[in-house]
C-alpha cells in the first residue's frame, strides 16, 4: 500500500502520543506530508510522548512532517493550525480531529468549567478546523475530514439504575457521560456535515474504537485499566487510512467502529511503517 496517500497532507491533532501519533506515523508512511498539532512540543516528563518525538519517528523513516504546538481548547490557538499548513505545504487535503478531554465524574460532580472544556475541546473545535479546512478542499473538488468518536456514545444499559426509586447510581461501568455527549453531537454533525459536502468532494466519517486503546492517557484518566481488552493503536490507525484515502463518493457519512470496518473492506492491520501485517494479531 506504500504511497496511498503520496502527495497529500494531512493535519493530525491530538499527536504527540496515543492514536493521534499512531494515525500520523501511517500516514507518513504512506507519503502523506503531516502537520502534527498538540499542546506538547517537547518531551516534558509528565507524560510520554511529545510532537518532537512522533516528528522525529516520521522523519527517520523518510517522511516530512511540521510540528504546530497548539492547545485545542483556546480558539484563537487552534485557528492558527490550518494556515500554518497552507503556508507550509500549499493545501489541505486530509483533517483528522483527534484530540479530547475527559474528566471522568458523575454528571452531578462536573462543574460548568469542565462542561465547557470538554465541549471545546471535543466538538467546537472539530467544528471549527472542519469549516476551516473546508474553505480550503473545496475548490479543489475534495478532501477527507476524519473525527474521532468513541463507543461511550452508546447509552447506558439499564444496571447502573435502582429498579425501586429509578435513581441515579453511579459506578465504575457507567459511561464517562459528559465525554460521551460530547462525542455524540460530534457524530451527529458529522453525518450532517457529510451530506452537505457530499456535492464538492468532501468525505466525512466518525470513528472509534471497538475495544480500549492502552494509551498512556486513557490509563492515567481512569477510562481504562490494565485488565481491559486492549485494541493496538495500529488497528485505529488503519482504519483511519482507508477513511482518508478512500474516494469520498465510496465511504463517507459513516459512523463506524475500527475493526468491523476492516473486515468489512477486507484489510489487514499493519505496521505503522506498512511494511507488513501487525505480527500476533489478528481480528
Amino acid at each position: 500500500m506504500a504511497g496511498t496517500l503520496k502527495d497529500k497532507v494531512a493535519i493530525i491533532t491530538g499527536a504527540s502520543r496515543g492514536i493521534g501519533a499512531a494515525i500520523a506515523e501511517r500516514f507518513a508512511a504512506e507519503g502523506a506530508k503531516v502537520v502534527i498539532t498538540a499542546r506538547t512540543l517537547e518531551a516534558d516528563g509528565k507524560l510520554p510522548g511529545s510532537l518532537n518525538e512522533t516528528a522525529e519517528r516520521i522523519r527517520a523513516r523518510g517522511g516530512e512532517c511540521l510540528c504546530v504546538q497548539a492547545d485545542l481548547g483556546d480558539a484563537e490557538a487552534r485557528a492558527k493550525i490550518i494556515p500554518a499548513a497552507i503556508e507550509q505545504f500549499g493545501h489541505v487535503d486530509i483533517l483528522v480531529n483527534n484530540a479530547a478531554w475527559a474528566r471522568y465524574k458523575p454528571t452531578r460532580e462536573q462543574a460548568p468549567r469542565y462542561t465547557h472544556l470538554a465541549f471545546e475541546i471535543n466538538y467546537f473545535g472539530p467544528l471549527e478546523m472542519s469549516q476551516q479546512a473546508v474553505e480550503n478542499m473545496a475548490p479543489r473538488g475534495s478532501g477527507w475530514i476524519l473525527n474521532i468518536s468513541s463507543a461511550t456514545t452508546k447509552h447506558p444499559d439499564p444496571a447502573p439504575y435502582d429498579a425501586g426509586n429509578r435513581s441515579f447510581v453511579f459506578h465504575q461501568n457507567t459511561p464517562p457521560t459528559l465525554y460521551g455527549s460530547t462525542k455524540a453531537a460530534l457524530e451527529r454533525t458529522s453525518a450532517g456535515l457529510a451530506a452537505e459536502l457530499a456535492p464538492v468532494g468532501i468525505a466525512v466519517n466518525t470513528l472509534a474504537p471497538v475495544e480500549a486503546v492502552a494509551s498512556f492517557g486513557a490509563l492515567q484518566s481512569g477510562a481504562i485499566d490494565s485488565h481491559a481488552h486492549m485494541e493496538p493503536e495500529e488497528a485505529m490507525a488503519e482504519a483511519a487510512l482507508q477513511l482518508c484515502s478512500r474516494p469520498p463518493a465510496e465511504l463517507s457519512g459513516r459512523c463506524v467502529l475500527s475493526l468491523p470496518l476492516l473486515r468489512e473492506l477486507d484489510v489487514k492491520v499493519h505496521t505503522l511503517d506498512g511494511k507488513a501485517a501487525l505480527p500476533g494479531y489478528s481480528f
